[in-house]
């Protein structure tokens, strides 16, 4: 039988562009990441464009939201689509058209909207990366220094920790072991930054192979300015979602205030199912600014997009 080289090609032709089409699919809802196929990301950015990012910003707290979107664009980093909002303004509804959302400046927040946020990565399947004191300060009609009655454990003793009295019972959000950190303080309320303070070194975590620490340098010196400040974290014992990616490391430990502090600090941890959320003490632009270490933003970017 003489073989029909035309039918031959037209159904090879066919299958690579029904398996064109299906690796499409599986990007786009998350499944299959850009970075997993050599050269797929270029593909699939130049057709459907590079994932949307929005920094979403309060009226206080730590992060220039302004100067991270210009970074973000910078020829550096290269985004296209970056967009800002105030955090009032937003629902789940407008965070699910974002693949990466970075919340920063938003110190004060309350349950409902913490709530959106893990919705957003829980049920939506998208990445977050908060930043240094966001969503610190509790918002009206929120409890604080509730004790569960059958342990006698102290129960908000860390805000990312929520509680409201409902009508027969307690309305509890753990927006802490969604991070898996416990808030302690901002750097420079502990200790006086004037000028640039010499901090400690970076060091990122032994394998250095993580993706929002990949092709760092293990030991970098970090400076920081009053205006700037970072924000002390303290990573659960048992948290076991949770991964110190970045830390500082002081040269010993500090005693600041009446606090003492230890030697190490987390900067960059990761945590929940495939490492969704990031968060970072220091904020990215911060590290540009002063530091002049761009590639932390670059790696954010690509690191929690999977590229």
């Amino acid at each position: 039988m003489e073989l029909n080289y035309m039918d031959l090609g037209m159904k090879v032709l066919g299958i690579l562009i029904l398996a064109i089409v299906l690796l499409f699919v599986l990007t786009w809802s998350g499944m299959v990441s850009c970075g997993d196929v050599p050269y797929w990301c270029e593909v699939y950015e130049s057709v459907l464009g590079s994932p949307r990012v929005l920094i979403v910003h309060g009226d206080a707290g730590l992060g220039d939201p302004d100067a991270l979107s210009a970074i973000l664009r910078s020829p550096t980093v290269g985004v296209s689509a970056v967009d800002i909002a105030s955090l009032d303004m937003l629902s789940l509804g407008n965070l699910k058209r974002y693949k990466l959302v970075v919340v920063e400046k938003a110190r004060k927040m309350n349950m409902e909207q913490l709530q959106m946020f893990m919705d957003y990565v829980q049920l939506n399947g998208g990445r977050l990366v908060w930043v240094g004191d966001a969503g610190t300060e509790k918002g009206a009609n929120e409890l604080n220094n509730l004790v569960d009655v059958n342990s006698l454990k102290k129960m908000l003793d860390n805000p990312w920790a929520r509680a409201k009295e409902e009508e027969t019972s307690y309305s509890i959000l753990n927006f802490d072991e969604f991070l898996g950190l416990r808030y302690v303080g901002n750097y420079c309320s502990m200790r006086t930054c004037t000028n640039q303070v010499y901090a400690g070194t970076l060091k990122t975590e032994l394998t250095g192979d993580h993706p929002l620490i990949y092709g760092i340098a293990p030991a970098l010196e970090l400076r920081v300015k009053n205006e700037r400040d970072f924000s002390i974290v303290q990573q659960f014992a048992n948290a076991s979602n949770s991964n110190i990616v970045l830390s500082l490391d002081q040269g010993s430990v500090l005693n600041a205030n009446g606090k003492t502090l230890p030697r190490h600090l987390p900067m960059i941890v990761t945590s929940g199912l495939g490492e969704r959320i990031a968060y970072y003490s220091y904020p990215l632009e911060y590290m540009v600014q002063d530091n002049n270490y761009s590639r932390f933003v670059v790696q954010m970017y690509y690191g929690m997009l999977g590229k």
